[in-house]
C-alpha cells in the first residue's frame, strides 16, 4: 500500500508527549526513521512476556490493551486510539512486555525500533534528551499511582501507555 509522506509522519510524531520538546528538524529525522505497519481486527500489535524491541504510534484505528494473569486470565486494562503511542519504554530497555496491544478493527501504525532509535541518539543527542524529561516524568507519575493504590486493588498499569 502506499506510505505516509514524512510531513504527514511528523505532524502525527509531533502530537506525541515524549516527542513534544523536539524541533522540527529533529521530528523530521524521526519522521524518515519509523516504518508503517498495519494490522487486522484480533491481530497482536506485540505480546505480554516477550522482549520488546518497537513502540507503536497509533496512526488509526484502536487497540486494547490486555494482561494475562498467573492463572490464565485475560483482563482487558483500556482501549486506546489515534496518536496513542504503546511501548516506548521498550525501545530504552528491551524489557519484557507487561502487556499484549491488540487491534480493535484496522489498525495503522507507525513504527519505532529500538535499533533506529538508538542510531538516531547517537547521530542527533538532541532528540534523547528533549524526550529524557518527558519519560522521566511519566515514569514518575507511574510509579506514584502505583504508590496510592490500595493493595488490594489492581495495579493502575494502563498508565504507563497514555
Amino acid at each position: 500500500g502506499e506510505t505516509m509522506h514524512w510531513k504527514v509522519r511528523r505532524d502525527f510524531l509531533s502530537r506525541v508527549e515524549i516527542f513534544s520538546n523536539l524541533s522540527r528538524r529533529d521530528l523530521k529525522a524521526l519522521a524518515k526513521s519509523c516504518t508503517e505497519s498495519k494490522y487486522r481486527e484480533g491481530e497482536a500489535l506485540c505480546n505480554q512476556g516477550e522482549r520488546g524491541i518497537t513502540a507503536f504510534l497509533i496512526v488509526s484505528g484502536n487497540v486494547r490493551i490486555e494482561n494475562e494473569l498467573d492463572d490464565g486470565t485475560v483482563v482487558e486494562v483500556t482501549e486506546l486510539g489515534q496518536g496513542t503511542m504503546v511501548g516506548e519504554l521498550s525501545v530504552v530497555d528491551g524489557a519484557e512486555r507487561v502487556a499484549t496491544v491488540r487491534a480493535v478493527g484496522e489498525v495503522q501504525t507507525l513504527v519505532l525500533t529500538q535499533w533506529s532509535m538508538m542510531a538516531l541518539f547517537k547521530s542527533r543527542p538532541t532528540i534523547a534528551s528533549a524526550m529524557l524529561p518527558i519519560i522521566v516524568k511519566r515514569f514518575r507519575e507511574t510509579a506514584e499511582e502505583l504508590r496510592h493504590q490500595d493493595r488490594e486493588s489492581p495495579p493502575a498499569r494502563h498508565s504507563i501507555y497514555q
